[in-house]
Order: structure tokens, then C-alpha cells, then sequence
């Protein structure tokens, strides 16, 4: 099996970084207004993924997509208190300790959740791949806590 060289000893042409091109705006005005439907957590994201966004989102095509995130957000805080109340463990049919059955669909939920996640740019390589550098992450968030 081959080593690699050590760097002092390397030849040939080293590749320039090549930083990401920034995102581009997409909406410069206020973000919408919450839908009624929403529970608390379903707004407390809502809210959130908009001042996150900074203007790379649309209302007009967007909004579908950022408000499924918050209603999967609240499914997720309603069956999680379900299972809070319930507790982990509930009896299967011969008696035997079982997780509880709603479990499965906070999986699911939270599975969904993930693959919003990654379309929307909330994750480290989702930024990348749509052009949001980790500097104007760092820099939307200082002007947020400097905003305060």
C-alpha cells in the first residue's frame, strides 16, 4: 500500500481555495406572519427559520416548505408530551415492557424533519452546497446578538 508524501516533499500545483459564492437574496422584506394554526413550537421555528433565512427565502415559493418544517415541529413537541406523560415504557400484549408506540412516528416525524433540514440549509454541508459560507452564518448571527 502506498504513502502519501509528506508535504515538504510534495511537487506540482497546489489548488487554490476556491470559496463559495454567496447565496443569493431572494426577499428583502418582512418575513410573513405566522399561521394561526401554528402551536407554540410551530411558531417559535416558524419565526426562527425566517430570521435565520435572511432574506433566502421566498414567501411566494418557500412558504410551503418552511411551514411544513414548523407543523412537523409541532406533531413532534405534541407526540413527544404524549410520551413525557405516558412515559418510555408501556406494556406490550403478553405484558412485556415495550417502548412506547408513539416512538415510531416521533422517528418519522423527526426523519421528515431531516430532509427539510437539508433543503432548507440547516445543516453545515446544506450551506455549502447552496453557496451560505460558515463567515455569513457567524456574521447574520453577531449582527443578530449585537441587534439586541
Amino acid at each position: 500500500m502506498a504513502r502519501s508524501k509528506s508535504p515538504n516533499t510534495r511537487t506540482g500545483h497546489t489548488s487554490p481555495a476556491t470559496e463559495a459564492p454567496a447565496a443569493p437574496v431572494v426577499h428583502e422584506g418582512r418575513a410573513p406572519r405566522v399561521p394561526a394554526h401554528l402551536g407554540e413550537t410551530g411558531r417559535e421555528v416558524w419565526r426562527s427559520v425566517w430570521a435565520a433565512g435572511a432574506g433566502a427565502y421566498s414567501p411566494d415559493t418557500d412558504r410551503n416548505v418552511i411551514l411544513r418544517y414548523a407543523e412537523l415541529h409541532d406533531r413532534r413537541a405534541e407526540l413527544m408530551g404524549q410520551v413525557d406523560a405516558d412515559g418510555f415504557m408501556s406494556s406490550g400484549y403478553s405484558g412485556q415492557p415495550v417502548a412506547h408506540p408513539l416512538l415510531r412516528y416521533v422517528e418519522s416525524t423527526e426523519k421528515e424533519l431531516r430532509a427539510i433540514e437539508t433543503v432548507i440549509g440547516f445543516t453545515p454541508e446544506s450551506r455549502l452546497r447552496l453557496g451560505i459560507s460558515a463567515a455569513q452564518v457567524r456574521k447574520s448571527a453577531l449582527e443578530t446578538f449585537l441587534d439586541l
